[in-house]
């Protein structure tokens, strides 16, 4: 059976400003980290636009020192349309370079390829413009910034 090989496309980048983390702490599950979005902005061939301040990573620390993502974020397109975004991902950062990607006056001197972020994404709108985004499969590949986080949103084909 010949299976055709799956392909990406980008789609847009996306620079998010997180508030200070809300640390729940360790509980049952894991230990709990909440970044509420404070502002940021996305930019593509088919659509650019800023983040709605409604959203966050409900973000959690395993015991092996890896994360787990649980995102939720509200775009608006440049002409208005809303987009509900929601993603899972993993998080996993070698022990030697933890501290420096997770301080924001180092984290930009890491190369984003020496940690692994990655992301799986779907889209949610009633806008006739952009009803597209529905039946997509996005991943992205993310970074560390000073402001927050940022990341390379491609569409699966």
């Amino acid at each position: 059976m010949n299976v055709p090989a799956i392909k990406t496309q980008p789609l847009f980048s996306m620079h998010v400003t997180l508030k200070e983390p809300l640390n729940i702490g360790s509980s049952y599950a894991g230990h709990r980290i909440i970044f509420d979005v404070e502002s940021g902005y996305f930019e593509g061939d088919k659509l650019r636009g800023a983040l709605k301040p409604s959203g966050g990573d409900w973000l959690m620390l395993h015991s092996d020192g890896s994360y787990t993502l649980d995102v939720r974020v509200c775009l608006e397109t440049d002409d208005g349309a809303l987009i509900y975004m929601n993603y899972k991902g993993r998080w996993v950062i070698p022990n030697h370079l933890k501290r420096k990607v997770l301080r924001k006056d180092t984290c930009e001197t890491v190369e984003k390829n020496e940690y692994y972020l990655r992301t799986l994404i779907m889209f949610e709108t009633s806008d006739e413009r952009y009803t597209w985004l529905n039946d997509l499969v996005a991943i992205s590949q993310g970074y560390r910034t000073k402001a927050g986080i940022s990341y390379n949103v491609m569409a699966v084909l």
